[in-house]
């Protein structure tokens, strides 16, 4: 799997090196959308900083996503390997991928207002799961 992800690094004008090869493998391959921390926890053999730069030049060069706004104040990422949007369960803090609608209609309706071409988009939902025992009036 590493050639197409040594591409992957060449075509977005980074060198290819073992470490970023690794970071780049282990993002496209997991879901999990980890931190920095949970990402060295699994690969120990590169250093900490060595993940945390990574990563940021990895979002420098649309490679990867962050995730804000979390209670549990840490930065998550994501591969930006295809077109998803996030909801986030704001009591567990389960961050869940979602692909089921068209941002066709947003986007347009964005440029209709601001006059701005959108080049890129990120829409994060949050939520919780129902109180099944709460009764509505």
């Amino acid at each position: 799997m590493l050639n197409p992800l040594k591409n992957v690094l060449q075509e977005h004008g980074l060198k290819a090196t073992t470490q970023r090869l690794t970071l780049l493998e282990y993002m496209m391959t997991h879901d999990n959308h980890p931190t920095a921390e949970m990402i060295h926890n699994e690969l120990p053999d590169i250093s900490l900083a060595t993940v945390y730069n990574t990563l940021e030049k990895f979002v420098e060069k649309k490679l990867v996503v962050i995730i804000d706004g979390i209670s549990d104040g840490k930065r998550h990422y994501d591969a930006a390997d295809h077109p998803h949007y996030h909801v986030i369960n704001t009591k567990t803090n389960e961050i869940i991928d979602a692909a089921n609608f068209d941002p066709a209609p947003l986007i347009k309706a964005a440029q209709a207002a601001t006059g701005l071409k959108i080049t890129e988009y990120r829409i994060d939902l949050y939520g919780v799961e129902p109180n099944t025992n709460e009764v509505h009036s």
